[in-house]
């Protein structure tokens, strides 16, 4: 679930503003499906069917620029969708406000094959408390980060309609702010329809534009977020900061694979630690492996994390997962956002800032 989430931020982040735009796009779709029931205790609150709209606008960016983003077309804009969960007293509605990009695989002839990613905000109308709604324990704050990965089809019938049948992966969670916060995935089957304004058709960019390095690279960088120390109350939360280092080997043009080490220091933990009279440090130390993707100025890492020490009796786990975008802002910084995750459990979301050394 969670490499879905990291590419849902990998396709997000892309290509916010750029000159050169051929075409605009209004649309409309309806959604319907199913809620994921991915711990045993969700089955009792899973079994229902969601559904809803969503409006949306978007542009078509053809510059060279834009197209070196992802080496590819795309479409990026914003979008407002709305969700019944069709469980009006545990689960109620959501009304999502978001951004997308949505790059080109197949983008010839009346038939464009695409994926987009969407990230946003979204307010919960019905939340858990733990006397009026102690089942819904997949929310348990209003306002909460809303994820979306679609495989679309589209169909141009002429320059001026189009109409799309798409595949979504839905989430939605608060980032570990709050508990209980299982978060809700959801997939869903849309259907919908554009309006075009000045559609042209984009045309194939010379091979020239498509470049890559297979030599080493090495970074440095460092990373904040804030956590609960109690894991219950909003207000109760505390800095996370660290620092990390490693190495990134390309492989092929989009993939190669890294190696890294990590430090942090987490006030969340001492706050435990002292509440709960432990004899643990709050320091925390791992080193990394994994693969990660390479596209133009993205990379989106998937690391394995081990650790070399922890808070033993805070942290059982002694291995996690990590999920990184990182986008170049200059000639060698970066920035980017984490997340990391024990098995299918998200524990929190990150902030980075890195150098790359070539």
């Amino acid at each position: 679930m969670y490499r879905i989430i990291g590419l849902l931020v990998f396709f997000c982040l892309s290509q916010v503003l750029f000159a050169q735009v051929n075409s605009k796009f209004y649309g409309v779709k309806s959604h319907y499906g199913f809620i994921i029931a991915h711990t045993p205790d969700l089955k009792p609150i899973s079994q229902t069917n969601p559904y809803g709209f969503q409006i949306e606008m978007s542009k078509l960016r053809t510059s060279d620029k834009a197209w070196k983003t992802c080496f590819c077309y795309g479409r990026s804009g914003f979008s407002f969708a709305y969700f019944n969960y069709a469980n009006p007293e545990v689960l109620g509605n959501s009304y999502n406000l978001n951004y997308f990009v949505e790059p080109y695989f197949i983008y010839r002839g009346p038939l464009k094959l695409s994926l987009r990613g969407s990230i946003g905000a979204t307010y919960l109308d019905t939340i858990f408390d733990e006397e009026s709604n102690p089942d819904n324990v997949l929310f348990s704050t209003h306002f909460s980060f809303y994820l979306a990965l679609s495989l679309t089809l589209n169909y141009h019938i002429n320059d001026k309609y189009a109409i799309n049948l798409s595949g979504n992966y839905n989430h939605i969670s608060n980032g570990g702010q709050k508990q209980p916060n299982k978060g809700m995935n959801f997939p869903t089957l849309s259907i919908g329809v554009d309006r075009i304004i000045d559609y042209t058709s984009p045309q194939p960019k010379p091979a020239e534009l498509k470049q890559f390095s297979r030599s080493w690279s090495y970074y440095l960088g460092a990373f904040a977020s804030l956590r609960s120390a109690d894991r219950e109350a909003e207000s109760t939360n505390h800095p996370l900061f660290g620092i990390s280092a490693g190495a990134l080997k390309p492989l092929s043009g989009i993939n190669g694979f890294n190696l890294g080490t990590e430090f942090w220091y987490d006030w969340s933990d001492r706050k435990q630690v002292q509440q709960r009279q432990l004899d643990d440090s709050s320091f925390s130390s791992a080193v990394t492996a994994g693969h990660h993707f390479s596209v133009g100025n993205f990379y989106f890492l998937q690391q394995f994390g081990f650790y070399i020490t922890r808070p033993r009796n805070i942290q059982d786990n002694w291995m996690y997962q990590r999920y990184s975008l990182w986008y170049r802002i200059a000639n060698r910084w970066t920035i980017g956002a984490s997340l990391i995750a024990y098995g299918r459990t998200a524990d929190h979301m990150d902030g980075r800032l890195i150098y790359i050394i070539k």
